[in-house]
C-alpha cells in the first residue's frame, strides 16, 4: 500500500491554518471544539458512514424529516453567511478530508486504517497551528 502524501499534506496544511486562525481570533475554547469536531468528522467519513446513510434513509421517509432537513439547511446557510470566514475554512477542511479519505480508499486502506491516519494528520495539523501561535515570529503576522 502506498501512502497518498499529497492529499494528507493538504489536510495537514488545512488543519494547521484553521487552528492558527481559531487561536488568533476565537480563543482556546473554540480550538478544543474544533479538535472534537475533527475527530467526529474522521469517524463520520470512515466508520460511521453506513450508519449515517441508514439513519438518513429512515429519517427522510417522512414529512417531518424533510421539514427538519430544510430547517437545518437554512440555519446552516445563515450561519455560513454570518461567519463566512470560518465557514470557508470549514469547507476547505471538509474538502481536504474527503480527498484524503478517497485517496486512502483507492490506495487499499481499510476503514480503521483510514480513521487512524485521518485522526493522526488532523491532530498533528491542529497542534502545529497551536504551536505557530506560541512562536514569537508568528505573533508579528496578523
Amino acid at each position: 500500500m502506498r501512502i497518498p502524501w499529497l492529499s494528507l499534506l493538504l489536510l495537514l496544511a488545512a488543519y494547521s491554518i484553521f487552528s492558527w486562525f481559531l487561536i488568533r481570533t476565537l480563543g482556546s475554547l473554540a480550538w478544543l471544539l474544533a479538535a472534537g469536531i475533527a475527530i467526529a468528522q474522521a469517524l463520520l467519513l470512515t466508520t460511521w458512514l453506513n450508519g449515517l446513510k441508514r439513519f438518513a434513509r429512515l429519517w427522510l421517509r417522512s414529512d417531518i424529516g424533510y421539514f427538519t432537513l430544510i430547517l437545518l439547511l437554512s440555519l446552516g446557510s445563515t450561519l455560513a453567511l454570518v461567519w463566512s470566514k470560518t465557514a470557508g475554512y470549514c469547507l476547505v477542511i471538509l474538502s481536504a478530508e474527503l480527498l484524503a479519505r478517497l485517496d486512502l480508499q483507492n490506495a487499499g486502506y481499510n476503514r480503521w486504517q483510514s480513521l487512524l491516519l485521518l485522526m493522526l494528520v488532523s491532530s498533528v495539523g491542529l497542534w502545529l497551528g497551536w504551536l505557530a501561535t506560541q512562536n514569537p515570529l508568528f505573533r508579528l503576522v496578523t
